[in-house]
């Protein structure tokens, strides 16, 4: 069953360590249950530069198998690789990782995929912006001029095919957004009709609280107050801080109630998901720690969805 499993972690920290979210990931490729529940993970992102050499693309312990920006065309994937870089007027960089826990020695690979996505073909890109309105609300129009926002929605229609020429298995694969950098590839998951993707939001922080917390002259003393008093109140972040939307991430972040399942990395960032909108505040949130329990692999696949659980890896 786990060879059938496949989870894709969408995240700007997927050539190296950055913060928290690479340390979080870390945890995972070298955690047993993980490694017993997951077959495949791949991990996608963005290709922030072109500089450099080939064997610094994938960071430390990484292998490049696929690179079209390098020249590197591998039979293996040309075929495949190249039909998406000409329909979208990309470049691919493909290969894999190796992780360690140098405490245990346990090792653990992911796949990696790069996209650059500096000179996206604009149809295609307009089209999905048009279904992200549609479908989930989202005015890209307001934050296009951003490039925080701009290159997450272009990696998501090219990333969504890309994995489909990897072969990622109808109805068994996982996409987790890692922060509002994964929302767009995991929307755009929900909107793919060929191919039946679950979906998640792993919540690392909440970055429309953040904005209020860091710019409020009371900081967090004034805001889990206000939080707390506003819930029993029936009150939402918009309503007692003012309009959030003309704020991406937030719109980004809120479009999470359309994911499948939720994850928090802890209890203070669970109750902040639930003062975004009334769709949190019934949600089952769960709450994440890195300590091994098998269980929870399987909830994120879908496998054991009618069991309430926290999410431990």
């Amino acid at each position: 069953m786990a060879a059938e499993s496949v989870v894709v972690h969408v995240t700007h920290e997927a050539a190296g360590k950055i913060g928290g979210i690479g340390a979080v990931l870390q945890g995972f490729f070298t955690c047993p249950s993980y490694l017993e529940t997951v077959g495949r993970s791949i991990l996608v992102s963005p290709l922030f530069t072109t500089e450099g050499s080939i064997e610094d693309r994938l960071g430390p312990g990484g292998e490049v198998l696929y690179s079209s920006i390098d020249g590197l065309i591998s039979p293996g994937y040309s075929a495949a690789f190249r039909r998406i870089e000409s329909l979208f007027n990309v470049g691919i960089v493909y290969g894999r990782r190796t992780f360690v826990d140098e405490q245990t020695g346990i090792r653990g690979t992911a796949e990696v995929l790069l996209i650059d996505v500096r000179t996206l073909e604009g149809a295609l890109l307009n089209e999905f912006k048009r279904r992200l309105f549609e479908e989930f609300g989202i005015q890209s129009h307001l934050y296009e001029h951003l490039w925080e926002y701009e290159q997450y929605v272009r990696l998501a229609p090219p990333a969504i095919a890309a994995l489909k020429a990897l072969g990622v298995p109808d109805g068994r694969t996982t996409v987790i957004a890692h922060e509002f950098m994964g929302m767009p590839t995991a929307l755009a998951a929900r909107l793919e009709p060929y191919c039946h993707f679950r979906t998640a939001f792993y919540a690392h922080e909440v970055a429309t609280i953040r904005r209020i917390v860091e710019e409020h002259a009371g900081h967090d003393t004034m805001f889990y107050n206000v939080m707390r008093r506003a819930h029993r109140d029936r009150l939402y972040v918009n309503e007692v801080f003012g309009n959030q939307y003309t704020y991406f991430k937030h719109s980004l972040v809120e479009a999470a109630k359309h994911c499948d399942r939720i994850y928090a990395v802890g209890d203070y960032v669970a109750e902040e998901m639930r003062f975004l909108a009334p769709e949190f505040e019934t949600a089952n949130i769960h709450i994440g720690a890195i300590q091994g329990y098998q269980r929870a692999w399987r909830a994120v696949l879908n496998l054991d969805y009618k069991t309430p659980h926290k999410l431990t890896v």
